[in-house]
């Protein structure tokens, strides 16, 4: 006998999306990443949330931290002690710690790229 069973299968459960970086310069322009939820990493390793083969960019170039404190939402853009720095909004001192805001720029190697947030 030849009997049916029902399967259910679980989606595997992502952290919410909370902003996008949009390429504007570079070997990655025209394309988006997201941010999610916690901490969004930004490098050329294979295991980065942000992957960008920038020959000039670190493996573990920088992270982005969401945090949601009531109706505060806050980005916070750190610097993982990169070769080239991470600059802000075409500042010429890199960052080593910022807060990030609705349309900044930030410039990781030699790609350039828009922060939006929701």
């Amino acid at each position: 006998m030849n009997v049916k069973k029902t399967r259910l299968f679980q989606e595997e459960q992502r952290t919410p999306i909370v902003g996008w970086l949009v390429a504007l310069t570079g070997k990655h322009k025209g394309e988006d990443f997201k941010v999610r939820e916690g901490k969004t990493t930004i490098g050329s390793d294979a295991g980065s949330d942000v992957q960008l083969t920038d020959e000039f960019i670190s493996g573990q170039h920088a992270v982005i931290k969401f945090v949601s404190k009531g109706d505060e939402r806050i980005f916070i853009l750190t610097d993982l002690d990169s070769s080239n720095g991470t600059f802000l909004n075409d500042a010429e001192e890199p960052i080593a710690r910022e807060e990030l805001v609705d349309n900044d720029t930030v410039t990781f190697g030699q790609t350039k790229m828009k922060f939006k947030c929701l």
